[in-house]
């Protein structure tokens, strides 16, 4: 018993090898027809099976020679490979040098093209074509994420390092606009900064509590008596730092800054080249002057 696949691709049978001989004499049945013989997996044209190729040979023998039906079944060259050449092209392609530009396409198509080419042999041709297509279109997919997780990895640092130094450019500046309070509000109250005047004077020198460091504990509280002078509270939080900046001033707290304010009477505006504030995270030192100046080694990138 046999099967065999129509001119129309589609599949017609099982029949015997009479009715298959038939069909050869009337022209529905050539030597390119793809047949499957029973108990056979695989489909092949009917003059590579022997019992077949003798129907065509006795045939021959008995037809004079004259004008030759067309084929029933697609020619091998007549069958449709383009997609599967398509495949093959942008997988290349994306091997050299597109990545997963050309080879997504090329899988769809490389897949498309040999899921074709098993259902309608006869129409359809060019498997190996399309199975090297969609093998070269992963190949490229991959070659293409990998070069990008390798860029990405060559980038990452050199944004982070770029991040950083941003981040200390504006730690800087906010140092800076806080000495310049500081100066502001001395000018205004005898040269004397906020915790070397009393309270009941419009400083807080009862209320600092300086540790043996010389930093002040109450820091904020320093803050608070300038806010005139200072324009927002955000200024007082270091932009690599976690903590969360005051929306006001009314709800400011000591979790609210970032920088130390060393206080005491040594501090005074008369000697500039004292330390009045730090940032813990970036080193940068404001000096009464209100210069600042990073000192000691560079923080580690968050």
């Amino acid at each position: 018993m046999y099967k065999i696949i129509g001119a129309d691709g589609r599949e017609y049978g099982p029949i015997n090898l009479q009715q298959l001989a038939d069909w050869a004499a009337q022209g529905r049945v050539n030597p390119l027809t793809r047949v499957q013989a029973e108990g056979s997996a695989d489909w092949q044209a009917a003059s590579e099976i022997p019992e077949l190729q003798a129907i065509f040979d006795r045939l021959r023998s008995a037809t004079p020679p004259g004008p030759v039906s067309a084929p029933s079944t697609g020619d091998a060259g007549e069958q449709k490979k383009g997609l599967a050449i398509t495949s093959l092209v942008l997988g290349i392609i994306s091997v050299l040098c597109l990545g997963p530009l050309t080879g997504i396409p090329a899988i769809i198509c490389g897949h498309i093209a040999h899921n074709r080419s098993r259902r309608s042999p006869a129409e359809y041709g060019g498997a190996g074509i399309a199975i090297a297509g969609f093998v070269t279109g992963y190949v490229g997919l991959l070659l293409g994420l990998a070069m990008v997780a390798i860029y990405s990895a060559m980038l990452f640092p050199a944004l982070s390092q770029a991040k950083g130094r941003a981040q200390e450019i504006n730690c800087s500046n906010n140092m800076k606009q806080i000495g310049l309070a500081f100066k502001t509000w001395a000018i205004d109250n005898k040269d004397q900064f906020p915790f070397n005047v009393k309270t009941n004077e419009g400083g807080t020198l009862e209320l600092c509590q300086r540790g043996p460091d010389g930093f002040d504990k109450n820091a904020f509280m320093h803050f608070l008596v300038m806010s005139n002078e200072l324009s927002t509270p955000k200024i007082l939080v270091c932009p690599a730092d976690t903590k969360q900046a005051a929306l006001d001033w009314q709800g400011l707290q000591a979790g609210n800054v970032s920088y130390q304010v060393r206080s005491g009477e040594s501090v005074v505006d008369t000697d500039p080249q004292q330390v009045l504030a730090v940032c813990p995270i970036h080193n940068n030192v404001l000096r009464v002057d209100g210069s600042v100046q990073r000192e000691g080694p560079r923080p580690s990138r968050r």
